[in-house]
């Protein structure tokens, strides 16, 4: 006995199957602009990982917005596992009883559109909450063919929740957070793919006729075509003075003809005259020419 006394025993631990990860292990992402990540609550089974990725959340409506995930998988053992966890197909009757628990007192009727993201379809459920609080509840179930399952493989399967309330946020604006979130963990391998058979790449793509953008013309104003432009010498003429010729009296004057011969009324130049040339002669008269 006194042996046993002197024995090492076992710190003191937590009783419970939930942990607190860094925000850097959630294994869904919000939609990029979105919410922000505020804490990220994990629960570890011998089947599965389930995560509950708590988010921002200002509106008037009591409760907490968030994403949660279930990944079905092979999970690594814990010190005290939480079990197996049981898969619970998507049924209308379930999906009321959960939008009663996380909004209780509020009306939110289940959408008949059908909508698909990225990795397949899934529903959602929209109301007003407090105030003017838009309220979603969105949920999608993403799993393999039953064709590809009997050949033991992509035996994966993931569970997607949201909820969300957002101040005067409409339809249109909430079910775009189910279209933008994105899944970033699972298990590796083929075996528990949860996608299935990727599908084949689209036969357009890197070949077929050439793909042009689609350029608009530009138009020119009506104004500015049947503008024409004139010429800058044109221009200098239209400027120029005009010179005007006043028609000269000679019918008392005298018409010296030009050196050249002609007429210089007739052809419109300047009268020239030219001047005496004299010489002294010996007697000392003079002799003009």
């Amino acid at each position: 006995m006194a042996a046993a006394g002197c024995t090492t025993r076992p710190g003191v631990g937590v009783a419970t199957m939930s942990a607190i990860v860094p925000a850097s292990s959630a294994l869904v992402l919000p939609a990029p602009g979105t919410y922000s990540i505020v804490s990220v609550v994990q629960r570890q089974y011998t089947n599965a990982v389930e995560q509950q990725v708590a988010l921002s959340t200002s509106a008037a409506t009591s409760g907490q917005n968030f994403l949660s995930i279930q990944a079905f998988g092979p999970a690594q053992t814990v010190a005290m596992p939480a079990g197996t966890l049981a898969f619970k197909p998507v049924r209308h009757s379930a999906i009321r009883a959960e939008i009663r628990t996380y909004f209780p007192g509020r009306s939110l009727p289940i959408s008949s559109n059908f909508v698909r993201n990225g990795y397949g379809p899934f529903g959602y459920a929209y109301g007003r909450g407090a105030g003017d609080d838009g309220c979603l509840y969105g949920w999608q179930q993403i799993r393999s063919d039953v064709a590809d399952r009997d050949r033991m493989r992509d035996l994966g399967m993931i569970q997607i929740r949201l909820r969300v309330c957002q101040a005067g946020a409409s339809e249109k604006d909430l079910v775009e957070m189910m279209y933008g979130y994105t899944i970033v963990g699972g298990f590796s391998g083929a075996t528990w793919n949860p996608y299935g058979t990727p599908a084949s790449v689209d036969s357009q793509v890197g070949g077929g006729e050439p793909l042009r953008v689609p350029f608009e013309e530009r138009k020119v104003p009506v104004a500015a075509r049947t503008q024409q432009r004139v010429p800058a010498t044109h221009r200098a003429e239209e400027r120029a003075p005009v010179r005007k010729v006043e028609a000269t009296d000679t019918s008392n004057g005298v018409i010296v003809p030009s050196p050249t011969g002609g007429t210089a009324a007739s052809e419109g130049e300047a009268v020239v005259v030219p001047s005496p040339v004299c010489v002294t002669g010996a007697a000392g008269s003079a002799t003009c020419r």
